[in-house]
C-alpha cells in the first residue's frame, strides 16, 4: 500500500479513529504507526504498510480494540506473532503452514483468539476464518508439574538456590563498597537491591517498578491511601531507624493494567537485615541525586529532600539523574505520589538483572553445566511455592506467598514427593574436588585471617576470601557450616570426622521436630563432609602409594 492508497483509506474511513489503551490516560490514533500505550511503552506498526488496504484496516481495528484488554507486554507479543501470521492469511496457505507447526501452534491459536474472540466490539473478518479452522484442534494439555520442575525454566534445586543466595550476598557487599557519585556504582546497587527485594517478597518486576519511597514505613506505622500525600512519612534516616528495626512495604497488583492503581491488602514485613540494606540504599540514592542536582545549580533543604524522596521511584530510570531541571519548582512539578515519571520500565529491570547474572556473576548449577545460572522471577516463584507445599503449608498460605488465588497454585499442590528437587551428591563431589585443586593451601596458610579453626584451635581449612564471610548467615557455626560453601577450602590433613558425627547427631535430634529448612541444611552439610572425608582419604592414599 503506497502513500496515495493510505491517504484514500483515511479519507473514506468513517468510524472512530481514537482508541484507549489499557493504561489510564493513554489514547492513540488508529492510523498512526506509533501507539503510545503507557509510560515508555510504544507499539510500532509501520510494518503493516506492506499489506493491502482492506487487510490493513481490518487488522488495525482488531489490534486497537484488543489494546484495552491486554497488558502491553502481552499485546506486543501477540502483534509480533501476527506479523509472522500475515504471510499466511489465505485459508489454504494457512492450513498448509499449520500442519508444519509443533509447539508454535498454541501461540498462533492464542493470537487468533485474541483478535477474533476477545473483544465483544470487533472481530477480525480476515482472521476469523483461520481461527475457525483450528479452534477445535486438540493441542494436548500441558503437564504443569513438568514445567514447575524443569531444569531450565522450573524451580531451582537446593544447591542452585543456595548458590544464588550466596552470590547475591557477596555482590551486595561489593556493590555497597563504592562512592555513589557516578551512574555505574548506583545502578549496580539498584539492580542488586531489586534482586534482594524480589527474593524477600516474591513479587514480579512489573510490581517492583511501581514502588516509591513512600511505600516504605517503619513497622507500627499504618499506610494511608496511596492516592493521597502522606504528611507523616519520614525519610529513612539513621536517627529514626534505630528506634524500630524493621520496615514494611506496600505493593501493588501487577496485572490489572494500572500503575499504582490497586494496592495489595497486606503489606510485607521485611527482616532487619533487608531493612538495614534499604537504609543504606536510601542514603546512596539521596547522595547521588543531590550530587546530580547540584550540577543544575539546585540546592535542596532537608524538608525539600524529604518531600522529593517520598515521591520518587524506589528503582529509578537513569534519566532521573541526567535530566536538566531549570528550577527547583520544575523538578517538583515533574513528580508526584501517583506519577510514573522516572520509574524504571519492568522490561528494563528484567534485562538489567539478566545482564548481571549472565555477564557479571558466575553461578554454578548442579544440573546445567554449560551455562551460568541466572536469577529469574518465575523460577524463584516456582521454588518458593514448591518449598511451601513441601513444608506442609495450607493452600491459602501457599497462595498468599505470591499473592495469587488458591486455584492458581493447584499444580504445586499436585506435585508428588519424589518429584521434589533433591540434592545431587555428584555435584557435591565435583565441587569439593575443584576446591582442593583451585588454590594452594600453603599460600593460604601464610595469612592468619584466612584460617578456619575449630573451637579447640585446630586448623580445619581456609577461606578463599575472608571478606565474604563477614555477613554469612549459615545455619551451623564454623567450621561445620562451612563445608558446603564455595569460599571454604578444607585442609587435607585435618580430622573432619568429629564434625560429621556432630552434624549427624544434630540431624537425629532435629529430624522430628525442627523446621524442614533446618533439616535440609543439615543433610546438605552431612553430604559435603562425607565427600570431603572420602577425598581426603583418597588423596592421602595416593601420596602413600607414590612414596612406595
Amino acid at each position: 500500500m503506497n502513500s496515495i492508497e493510505f491517504n484514500e483509506l483515511i479519507n473514506r474511513y468513517t468510524g472512530t479513529s481514537t482508541f484507549q489503551s489499557k493504561a489510564e490516560g493513554y489514547e492513540f490514533d488508529l492510523f498512526s504507526d506509533e501507539w503510545v500505550l503507557g509510560y515508555k511503552k510504544t507499539l510500532y506498526l509501520d510494518w503493516m504498510h506492506t499489506l493491502d488496504s482492506d487487510i490493513f484496516l481490518d487488522l488495525r481495528l482488531a489490534i486497537a480494540h484488543t489494546a484495552k484488554l491486554y497488558a502491553y507486554q502481552s499485546l506486543i507479543t501477540h502483534v509480533s506473532t501476527l506479523k509472522t501470521l500475515c504471510q499466511y492469511l489465505e485459508p489454504a496457505t494457512f492450513e498448509a503452514w499449520w500442519l508444519t507447526l509443533t509447539d508454535y501452534k498454541k501461540k498462533v491459536r492464542d493470537v487468533l483468539f485474541a483478535f477474533c474472540q476477545k473483544s465483544p466490539e470487533y472481530r477480525s473478518s480476515i482472521l476469523t476464518p483461520l481461527y475457525d479452522l483450528v479452534k477445535n484442534d486438540n493441542l494436548g494439555t500441558k503437564d504443569r508439574s513438568k514445567s514447575i520442575l524443569d531444569e531450565i525454566t522450573g524451580a531451582y534445586s537446593e544447591i542452585e538456590r543456595d548458590n544464588l543466595l550466596e552470590a547475591l550476598r557477596i555482590e551486595t557487599l561489593h556493590a555497597l563498597d563504592n562512592e555513589f557519585i557516578a551512574t555505574q556504582p548506583f545502578t549496580r546497587l539498584r539492580n542488586i537491591l531489586a534482586c534482594q527485594l524480589m527474593v524477600a517478597i516474591i513479587r514480579r518486576p512489573t510490581q517492583l517498578v511501581q514502588l516509591k519511597w513512600c511505600d516504605l514505613l517503619r513497622v507500627g506505622q499504618a499506610f494511608t491511601s496511596h492516592k493521597e500525600h502522606n504528611r507523616d512519612w519520614q525519610p529513612l534516616t539513621q536517627h529514626h531507624f534505630s528506634d524500630v528495626e524493621q520496615l514494611h512495604l506496600r505493593t501493588f497488583k501487577g496485572k490489572d493494567g494500572g500503575f499504582r492503581r490497586n494496592a495489595e491488602s497486606r503489606s510485607h514485613r521485611l527482616d532487619p537485615d533487608l531493612s538495614e540494606l534499604l537504609l543504606q540504599y536510601y542514603r546512596a540514592y539521596e547522595t547521588y541525586l543531590c550530587t546530580c542536582l547540584s550540577q543544575c545549580n539546585i540546592a535542596l533543604s532537608e524538608s525539600d529532600t524529604k518531600a522529593l524522596m517520598q515521591r520518587l521511584p524506589l528503582f529509578p530510570d537513569q534519566s532521573l539523574f541526567s535530566a536538566k531541571f531549570e528550577t527547583k519548582e520544575s523538578l517538583f512539578r515533574s513528580v508526584s505520589d501517583t506519577s510514573q515519571a522516572f520509574h524504571l520500565a519492568s522490561v528494563s529491570l528484567t534485562h538489567n538483572i539478566a545482564y548481571l547474572f549472565n555477564a557479571k556473576l558466575d553461578i554454578k548449577s548442579d544440573r546445567i553445566a554449560y551455562q551460568p545460572l541466572a536469577f529469574k522471577n518465575n523460577r524463584w516463584r516456582h521454588t518458593q511455592l514448591t518449598l511451601a507445599v513441601w513444608m506442609g503449608l495450607s493452600p491459602a498460605q501457599v497462595a498468599a506467598i505470591t499473592g495469587v488465588t488458591v486455584d492458581a497454585i493447584q499444580s504445586y499442590l499436585d506435585l508428588k514427593a519424589p518429584e521434589r528437587v533433591k540434592i545431587d551428591q555428584a555435584f557435591a563431589g565435583n565441587s569439593v574436588i575443584q576446591r582442593f585443586d583451585s588454590i594452594s593451601s600453603k599460600e593460604l596458610q601464610q595469612h592468619p585471617d584466612f584460617v578456619v579453626k575449630s573451637p579447640f584451635d585446630e586448623e580445619m581449612g581456609h577461606k578463599l576470601n575472608p571478606a565474604n564471610c563477614a555477613s554469612c548467615q549459615s545455619k551451623g557455626a564454623a567450621p561445620m557450616g562451612c563445608y558446603p560453601c564455595e569460599n571454604f577450602r578444607p585442609l587435607e590433613t585435618a580430622n573432619h570426622q568429629p564434625y560429621l558425627d556432630k552434624a549427624e547427631r544434630k540431624l537425629a535430634i532435629n529430624s522430628q521436630s525442627a523446621h524442614p529448612a533446618t533439616v535440609k541444611r543439615l543433610q546438605t552439610i552431612i553430604t559435603y563432609i562425607r565427600v570431603t572425608i572420602a577425598l581426603c582419604e583418597e588423596r592421602k592414599n595416593l601420596k602413600v602409594g607414590a612414596q612406595i
